[in-house]
């Protein structure tokens, strides 16, 4: 008298294991993720774990005929890798057919991708393999950043903390005068000589004091926006 209920409690178990399987199947990869490479800070360090068949990829801006290493590393045994793509669409390294790390200088100007995955027999277990990618540049002396090519602040706004981030990030204005600061901020550093560089970042540490006032204000993105035209402001050439 208990087979019948056996088969249904079998049939279920199958159909749950068939969704689940499905669903894993239909994953979306996450959205891009970009990163800052400032003069200041030529080397960009990410942690972050991947699973399955998903694709995280990284974004980053560069001159041409910067040197640049991208380097991938991880515990214990896994089939990581990585590509990286130039802004034409060019494959420039294919991790799962070169055994060293990508080395060289970039070509074109514009915006590259890293594209990190798990090859299939580590995807199909779904296994889970935590990673810490480095990418480092070398830039020609008095070599200028590029101009923020998308819409979105210096920082990744899945991270942002405190009411002022998460007021730029709610804001496509602030988040495109953030961009813009980055902006101005980082080329002005790579002008300037060493003493005045250092001078420079003392009153950007400054000035991020100076903006959490804005926290107090009853319309926090009419302050801030005040305070990054102003930093803007000072730090862009005078024509």
């Amino acid at each position: 008298m208990f087979a019948p209920n056996r088969c249904i409690m079998s049939a279920l178990f199958l159909s749950m294991t068939l969704l689940a399987t499905h669903a894993g199947a239909q994953e979306q990869d996450p959205a891009p993720t970009v990163l800052r490479i400032a003069p200041a800070q030529p080397e960009v360090q990410v942690r972050g774990e991947i699973s399955g068949y998903k694709t995280i990829t990284y974004l980053f801006d560069s001159a041409a005929g910067v040197d640049t290493t991208i380097s991938l590393d991880y515990p214990g045994q896994a089939s990581l890798n990585y590509n990286v793509i130039a802004p034409s669409g060019a494959m420039l390294y294919n991790g799962s057919m070169e055994a060293t790390r990508f080395r060289a200088s970039l070509a074109e100007r514009g915006r590259y991708q890293v594209r990190v995955y798990l090859m299939r027999n580590d995807a199909r277990r779904n296994k889970r393999v935590p990673y810490t990618l480095r990418i480092s540049q070398s830039a020609a002396p008095g070599q200028r950043p590029l101009p923020p090519q998308a819409a979105g602040p210096s920082f990744d706004c899945r991270k942002a903390r405190g009411p002022i981030e998460t007021a730029v990030c709610r804001s496509p204005a602030l988040s495109e005068l953030d961009a813009r600061l980055d902006f101005v901020y980082r080329d002005a550093i790579a002008g300037a000589p060493a003493r005045r560089a250092t001078e420079i970042r003392g009153d950007q540490r400054q000035w991020m004091k100076e903006r959490e006032s804005c926290t107090r204000e009853r319309r926090i993105e009419q302050c801030l926006s005040t305070r990054y035209l102003a930093r803007i402001g000072q730090l862009e050439p005078k024509r």
